[in-house]
């Protein structure tokens, strides 16, 4: 009897301890993969990082939903937006064994954070990194973005401001002296002296952290021949830039790229009616698929920033997941995923230089609502390389 008993005793605790076993062995069992991802924590584009991690996040939580053999993990790392602390930051991604890498947003930051992790074999796919200098594969290799050149953002402001009604030799350019400020800069002087010329005040460059704007305004105030200005910035200085011009009592016309472009602007000025009129571009989602768009939609106002960068953050995450979980390198499998992917910014195939050509600019402009800023900025226009400026 008292064998019968201790028998059905350890046979008991041997059916408890395979159980627990099993369910250690089937987390176990789950491969992890490390995503890194380059968000400018900290720099002139510091307001919209955090928007950028949301889309993110998000995808990490759809990625370890659609495989549930796979543990996705997201290591975040500050780029600064520049090339300086985005190198130290990619170092960290190599060191905490990512499979690549999202990111970075700013030109400069994607550009010295490539050196580090292509070094180490990383492949990068940036969500908002526009400068042409990043399409030559030989100086930038296994490097990928989902938004396209400044090379094309160029022609598309010159067609902006001539359909808005700028004359010749009227127009300045104001840029931020970083890769991505006098990449885009660059793009447009030459876009746009292919039809006419510029003021008198020309093309004038300043720091990006810049502060002070008011000798900026007074030169521009001060040249009757401009009666244009196109704002090759970020957020934060564009705002100021702005407020400058007003106070100096400048009342021409203000335009700028995708870095200022979005509602959050008006959090960055102390009254929302200075920039009333004022036209930006930014990259054009085309055909969408899934449902982030509409998640985004329902959180906008807590996400903020540029809508369009959050949605291809979201798609850089996803593009580099679904890549992680085939057989083979990793470069090659971000190439498949990346061709004729249906992507919350819309349908994304990477050329062999990791460009893609995107769907067109949207051309957006503010009318200072004082109530809610989302009324306050309307998309009525947009931009393709076939068919030039048409209304929405």
């Amino acid at each position: 009897m008292e064998s019968t008993k201790y028998q059905v005793l350890a046979l008991a605790l041997i059916f408890v301890v395979s159980a627990f076993t099993g369910c250690v062995d089937e987390e176990d069992d789950k491969t992890t993969v490390k995503i890194g991802f380059l968000n400018p924590l900290t720099g002139p584009l510091e307001p919209d990082a955090p928007g950028f991690t949301w889309g993110a996040k998000e995808a990490i939580s759809d990625l370890n939903a659609a495989y549930p053999d796979y543990n996705f993990e997201l290591v975040e790392v500050d780029s600064g937006c520049d090339g300086t602390p985005a190198g130290a930051g990619a170092q960290t991604l190599v060191d905490s064994g990512v499979v690549a890498a999202a990111g970075a947003a700013c030109s400069g930051a994607s550009m010295g954070a490539n050196a580090v992790l292509s070094a180490a074999g990383i492949p990068m796919i940036s969500y908002a990194s526009t400068n042409p200098g990043l399409s030559d594969a030989e100086a930038y290799p296994l490097f990928y973005r989902i938004v396209p050149s400044d090379a094309l953002q160029g022609p598309a402001g010159a067609d902006m401001m001539t359909d808005a009604g700028v004359g010749n030799e009227s127009l300045a350019i104001l840029h931020m002296t970083n890769d991505y400020g006098s990449g885009l800069a660059d793009s447009v002087k030459a876009a746009w002296e292919e039809d006419g010329k510029l003021c008198d005040a020309g093309m004038q460059g300043y720091k990006d952290d810049t502060t002070d704007f008011d000798a900026l305004a007074a030169s521009i105030s001060a040249d009757e021949t401009c009666t244009a200005v196109y704002l090759s910035s970020y957020i934060t200085d564009a705002a100021l830039i702005v407020e400058a011009l007003k106070e100096d009592g400048w009342d021409g016309k203000i335009f700028a790229g995708d870095g200022p472009a979005g509602v959050g602007l008006y959090e960055k000025t102390t009254d929302n009616t200075v920039v009333n009129g004022m036209t930006v571009s930014a990259p054009r989602a085309g055909a969408t698929y899934g449902d982030f768009n509409a998640r985004y939609d329902a959180n906008a106002e807590e996400v903020g920033s540029i809508k369009t960068y959050v949605l291809t953050t979201y798609d850089a995450v996803m593009i580099i997941g679904e890549a992680a979980t085939m057989s083979g390198a990793i470069n090659d499998n971000i190439k498949t995923v990346g061709t004729g992917f249906k992507g919350a910014s819309g349908d994304i195939s990477f050329k062999d230089n990791g460009d893609v050509d995107g769907a067109g600019y949207d051309i957006c402009t503010y009318s200072g609502d004082t109530e809610d800023a989302n009324k306050g900025y309307s998309c009525s226009k947009y931009w393709t390389v076939a068919d030039g400026v048409k209304s929405a």
